[in-house]
C-alpha cells in the first residue's frame, strides 16, 4: 500500500448550490502512512468514519492556485517578508466552509512532511481526533493531488462547465515548458504565485537567477529575502567568484571526498540519515571515536590542513543579516574555499561543518549554498554537522538518564563547541534522552 492515498467517489449533491459545487460533491478519504487523516467523529450520529463529504472543487482550486509554492517553498521561514506560509501549505485554507482536515504540506525536495492535528469544528458538529506526522515521497504525494485535480477538471467538463478558475490555472500549469517550469519553481520557492507577478517582480527574479550558477539557483530562492533579491544575488555571485579564483590546493581534503562521499545508505534513507552516515564514516576514518572537534582549527588540523592553509580558504560575507550561512566553491584543481556568514564562534563552527559536507559530497567544480531554509539539501548538511561535532555515540556514553536538565545540556554544548539547541536535537533525534522543559 502507498504511504499516501486519496480515495473519492462522486455523490448526489443534494441541496448544494453553485454548478461547480454540485458537479463535484463527493466522499473523500485521505490516508497518510496508514493513518486516516479524514477520520472524523460525528456528534450528531455519535459515530466515527474515515471520510468527509464535501464538494472537491474548492480543494482542487486551492491546490492549483498554490501549486508552485506548495511543492517548492520549504519552511516556514523566519523572514518577515515570507508571512502566510500556513495559507499556502495547509488544507485549512481550502475549506471554504467545508470540513477538510487540517493537513499541512511542507516540501523538502524528494520528501515532504505531512502533518495533521486534532481539531473540533463546532459548526459542522464534527471533530478530527487524529494527529501525527509522516515523511512521504514527494512524487507520490504530488501525483495523488494531481490525479484529484484532473478528476475534478474532467468532472466539470463532463457537466458542461468550462473556463472555471481551476481549469484556467491547471491548463497553465500543464502547458509550462521547461524554462517556464524552472522560473515558476523559483517563484514558488519564494512563496509567490508566478501568475500574479507584476513586470518589476518578474524582472527582479529573472535578473537574480541570471547572476548565479545554475546549481545554486534553487537553494538561493528558497532562502532569499523577497525585497533584497538583487543585493543578495550580487553578494552570492561575489562569493562564488572568490572561491573559484582561490589558488590553494588542499590535497588531503580532496582525498577525503573519495573516502567519505555518500554511498551505501539504504535507498529509502532520509536526508538527515544520509548526513549522519557521512559524518560517522568521516569520524571512523579519522579515528576520532567520541573526541570533540570544538573549533574550526581543530577540524582543519584533524584533516591535515594547517592554520595558514585554512586562513587562505576562508572568507566572510559582508552582511550579518544575509539568509545564507555559508557558500562552498571549488577551483580548477577541485580544491575548496569557504565563505561564512559572520556569527558567534559556535555558530561559525557549525556553518563551516555544513559547508564542509557540501564539499565532500558535491559533484566536481560545483558550488553549494548553505542556507536557513528547511530544504532536503539543508537538512542533510545540518545532520552531518550535528553528528560530526556532537556525535550520538559520544552523547550516549555521557548521558545515562532518560531526561536531562537544561544545565546538563549547556555543559555538553560547551564540551563539543556547539549550541545547546544542537545537543538537544541530537539527544532527541537519536533517542538518547529528552531535555527537561523549564
Amino acid at each position: 500500500m502507498s504511504d499516501f492515498t486519496i480515495d473519492f467517489e462522486w455523490l448526489d449533491p443534494l441541496g448544494a448550490r453553485g454548478p461547480e459545487l454540485r458537479a463535484t460533491w463527493a466522499r473523500l478519504a485521505i490516508l497518510v502512512g496508514g493513518n486516516s487523516v479524514t477520520r472524523v467523529y460525528d456528534d450528531q450520529s455519535k459515530t466515527v468514519r474515515d471520510a468527509v463529504y464535501l464538494p472537491l472543487y474548492p480543494l482542487a482550486e486551492w491546490l492549483a492556485g498554490q501549486w508552485w509554492p506548495l511543492w517548492n517553498e520549504p519552511g516556514p521561514s523566519a523572514s518577515p517578508d515570507r508571512s502566510g506560509y500556513e495559507a499556502r501549505h495547509s488544507l485549512v485554507s481550502a475549506r471554504e466552509g467545508y470540513a477538510l482536515p487540517p493537513l499541512r504540506i511542507e516540501p523538502a525536495g524528494s520528501v515532504v512532511l505531512l502533518s495533521w492535528s486534532a481539531e473540533r469544528l463546532p459548526a459542522h458538529r464534527l471533530e478530527f481526533p487524529g494527529q501525527g506526522e509522516f515523511w512521504a515521497d514527494t512524487k507520490t504525494v504530488k501525483r495523488g493531488f494531481s490525479e484529484l485535480i484532473n478528476a475534478v477538471a474532467n468532472r466539470l467538463e463532463s457537466q458542461g462547465i468550462t473556463d472555471s478558475l481551476l481549469q484556467q490555472d491547471w491548463t497553465a500549469i500543464g502547458a509550462a515548458d521547461e524554462d517556464e517550469t524552472i522560473f515558476c519553481e523559483c517563484v514558488g520557492a519564494l512563496g509567490l504565485d508566478p501568475y500574479s507577478l507584476d513586470d518589476r517582480q518578474e524582472e527582479e527574479i529573472e535578473s537574480a537567477g541570471r547572476r548565479l550558477p545554475e546549481e545554486i539557483v534553487t537553494e538561493f530562492f528558497r532562502a532569499a529575502h523577497r525585497g533584497e533579491l538583487a543585493a543578495e544575488a550580487d553578494e552570492i555571485r561575489g562569493a562564488v567568484e572568490r572561491t573559484r579564483g582561490n589558488k590553494e590546493n588542499l590535497a588531503k581534503l580532496k582525498d577525503l571526498r573519495l573516502i567519505v562521499a555518500p554511498g551505501g545508505e539504504p535507498a529509502q534513507a532520509t536526508p538527515w540519515e544520509q548526513g549522519y552516515s557521512v559524518a560517522q564514516r568521516l569520524r571512523a576514518y579519522l579515528g576520532l571515536d567520541g573526541e570533540p572537534l570544538n573549533s574550526i582549527e581543530k577540524i582543519a588540523s584533524t584533516v591535515g590542513i594547517t592554520e595558514a592553509d585554512l586562513e587562505r580558504v576562508l572568507s566572510s560575507f559582508s552582511d550579518k543579516a544575509i539568509p545564507f550561512a555559508a557558500l562552498m566553491g571549488m577551483n580548477e584543481d577541485l580544491s575548496p574555499a569557504f565563505v561564512l556568514r559572520p556569527a558567534r564562534t559556535e555558530s561559525l563552527l557549525f556553518h563551516f561543518c555544513r559547508a564542509l559536507f557540501e564539499y565532500l559530497c558535491s559533484p566536481p567544480q560545483r558550488s553549494a549554498l548553505v542556507t536557513n531554509a528547511n530544504s532536503e539539501q539543508q537538512k542533510r548538511n545540518r545532520a552531518f554537522a550535528a553528528e560530526l561535532l556532537a556525535p550520538s555515540s559520544a552523547l550516549r556514553s555521557r548521558v545515562k538518564a532518560p531526561i536531562v536538565s537544561g544545565e546538563e545540556t549547556e555543559e555538553l554544548a560547551e564540551v563539543f563547541g556547539v549550541s545547546s539547541y544542537i545537543v538537544s536535537h541530537q539527544l532527541l533525534n537519536h533517542g538518547i534522552a529528552r531535555v527537561e522543559q523549564t
